[in-house]
């Protein structure tokens, strides 16, 4: 109820209000703007019954006042004593006053207050008279039971609601018989359950099993039977392990879930969990027993655990999948180190069976599991080991057994350990790692280690993780150094393009081919700035035309395909086209703008209109640019014309008419 009444606070707030005349207890339209006004703060601020209920004594009900009587009724339910009763009752048959005097009359001490709500409840509305009984219910006033118990009967179905409630927090002992009976309106099952959780919270146990023991006989829903069901079985802990082995063996499916859920959350540790495993063999359907295996799984406390493992971990060799994946996904809760083996062999098995075991595998916790893991390494069998690697990956475990893997005479070991070591691998580990890539055997080998190092690396310091490239690029072979300078593109960074433009200027060839490749191929957007300059440098300075147009067309790629203000895009494309003595660059400078629709690219590219040479293609990119931009503006028309006057492309000049036609 306070959270409708703070609701109904926040959207009156935002209500204009009317204005009043001068009084005290008035809102002039003014005092309410803003904070609403000094009426409304002294209201929330006021320990004085009075004021409070001068407001109330208004008879207006506009907007201003009505938030005036919501203050007012807030602070009654502090403040108020039982010289409210006789200004707010009245008002209780009224939608808005109603919910407000209600709210303040909640709180407000003393029987007088629960005698004049009973007195009220006769000739009202029957949705004033389900919130007059809701308040005595929420104000739990033992004199108001014989109130509440005359409207158990009511026709309208609110009505009966709210008498049970009251009833159920009123009438104490008097209720237990009421609410026990085979025949009790489902309306009032609610307050049932209401009054054994009362009982039970006092410790009277006994008396809140009657209860649910007769809800779960009586004439109501289904559902409300299960859950009388499920709540006996809680509340009589080891006591309610034959009600629910009984569910267990129920043919209603929804009665075996009652169960199930239960056997989760019932305490009593060991015992409870025995009863559960002694049902196992009664299972006959391979579904049933499956999810009965998870619920012993579920139960996770320390003597559970004790009796259900060696349980469990038999069942992952039972010739049924569903037993088997059942068992093999609970030890993900209730294994340890000892379940290993178990779990290694159930690898082996189907295909359901082994995800499952992989994926228990993967997310048992601790680092018991992670040692035993890694202790698996010293295996002689090579399909242990991998699964052992593969583990140590996916579990991002750091351990040094690795490195001796990686000389492994079996090549699935080594492999295996390759890739975990991409996944596990340190600044510290890189050195050992950079120099199995110049073992390599073959280029295919070569390029899974490259791959391999681009994912250890990318988790590395980028400096650092280049200074040790660089170190290993100048003790190995040509071939591998070109691998190396791959890895270094792949890293990114100040230092790897440091070392990239050394040899882009080397006087190896192959290196130098290498190096501008990747100085034009750079991928990391975060070195822009750094590619760009690179670029620039070498379609400046070289003097080899295939290295400039090289770095022509890498600065071109970044106005193409990178993030970058318009501005700058603008003027790398200029650049370029200024600096390329070749036609098939310059072409592509224009190519650039259409990507990018905008009236300043539009404008860019209709200069190249008046070139001979690029008028068509100009056209081209021109006509594109105006049907992505879609509006009407003179620069499109003006653009438009043009085209259809310089394009000799029939086909350019129709699209242009087609746009112009819009403008």
């Amino acid at each position: 109820m306070l959270k409708h009444f703070f609701i109904t606070l926040i959207v009156l707030s935002a209500l204009p209000l009317s204005a009043q005349d001068p009084d005290w207890h008035v809102v002039p339209k003014d005092d309410l703007l803003g904070n609403r006004g000094p009426i409304a703060k002294e209201l929330l601020a006021t320990t004085d019954e009075g004021k409070m209920l001068q407001i109330w004594q208004r008879p207006e009900t506009d907007e201003g006042i009505l938030y005036l009587k919501m203050l007012a009724a807030k602070r009654l339910g502090t403040h108020g004593t039982k010289a409210a009763v006789p200004v707010l009752i009245p008002k209780l048959d009224s939608p808005i006053e109603g919910f407000y005097a209600r709210y303040a009359l909640e709180t407000i001490p003393g029987d007088e207050v629960d005698e004049a709500l009973a007195k009220a409840a006769a000739g009202v509305k029957p949705e004033t008279l389900a919130g007059i009984l809701t308040t005595l219910g929420v104000r739990a006033n033992p004199k108001s039971a014989a109130a509440a118990k005359n409207f158990l009967k009511n026709e309208n179905k609110d009505v009966r609601k709210a008498a049970g409630y009251a009833y159920a927090k009123t009438a104490g002992d008097e209720a237990i018989e009421f609410f026990t009976q085979k025949s009790i309106d489902p309306v009032l099952a609610d307050s049932g359950f209401l009054l054994a959780e009362e009982y039970a919270a006092k410790g009277n146990k006994e008396t809140a099993i009657k209860i649910y023991d007769a809800l779960a006989a009586a004439d109501i829903e289904n559902y409300k039977k299960e859950a009388a069901v499920f709540w006996g079985i809680l509340i009589r802990g080891n006591a309610g392990i034959d009600l629910l082995v009984k569910q267990l063996n129920s043919e209603s499916p929804k009665y075996y879930a009652v169960g199930l859920k239960a056997a989760r959350e019932l305490s009593g540790g060991a015992d409870v969990t025995k009863a559960l495993i002694a049902q196992l063999d009664k299972q006959v359907d391979p579904f049933r027993k499956s999810l009965l295996v998870r619920a012993i799984g579920g139960r996770t406390d320390k003597d559970s655990i004790a009796v259900s493992l060696p349980v469990i971990e038999t069942l992952t060799k039972s010739g049924d999948d569903k037993v088997q994946v059942a068992a093999v996904d609970s030890l993900r809760y209730v294994g340890g180190p000892s379940s290993l083996p178990v779990l290694l062999t159930a690898v082996k098995g189907s295909e359901k069976v082994a995800a499952a075991a992989k994926n228990t595998l993967e997310n048992l916790s601790g680092k018991e599991i992670d040692d035993a893991i890694v202790k698996l390494l010293s295996s002689s069998d090579a399909a242990t080991k991998i699964t052992a690697i593969n583990l140590i990956s996916e579990r991002r475990i750091k351990t040094g057994a690795l490195q001796k893997e990686l000389g492994n005479a079996d090549a699935g070991v080594r492999k295996a350990a390759l890739d975990a070591m991409g996944q596990t691998a340190t600044l510290g580990d890189l050195p050992m790692l950079l120099k199995v890539l110049d073992k390599a055997d073959s280029d295919e080998e070569a390029d899974s280690i490259v791959e391999i190092l681009k994912s250890a690396c990318t988790r590395m310091p980028q400096n650092e993780a280049s200074a040790e490239v660089a170190k290993q690029i100048a003790s190995s072979s040509d071939e591998v150094k070109g691998n190396l300078l791959d890895l270094l593109r792949e890293i990114g960074g100040a230092k790897a393009m440091e070392i990239t433009e050394q040899y882009a200027w080397g006087n190896n060839a192959a290196l130098k081919d290498k190096a501008t490749q990747n100085i034009g191929s750079w991928r990391s957007p975060q070195d822009l700035d750094l590619i760009a300059k690179a670029a620039l440098k070498l379609a400046k300075e070289s003097t080899d035309n295939k290295y400039i147009n090289r770095g022509l067309g890498g600065y071109l790629r970044l106005a193409r395909q990178f993030n970058m203000s318009e501005e700058r895009r603008i003027q790398m494309c200029n650049e370029v086209f200024t600096l390329a003595k070749q036609d098939s660059i310059k072409v592509n400078v224009i190519d650039v703008y259409w990507r990018y629709p905008s009236l300043k690219t539009l404008a860019e590219a209709v200069k190249y209109l008046d070139n001979d040479k690029f008028k068509d293609k100009a056209a081209e990119t021109v006509v594109k640019l105006a049907e992505k931009l879609q509006g009407k503006d003179p620069a499109i028309k003006a653009a438009m014309e043009k085209v259809i006057a310089k394009s000799s492309v029939q086909s350019v000049k129709e699209a242009a008419k087609r746009v112009l036609d819009k403008q």
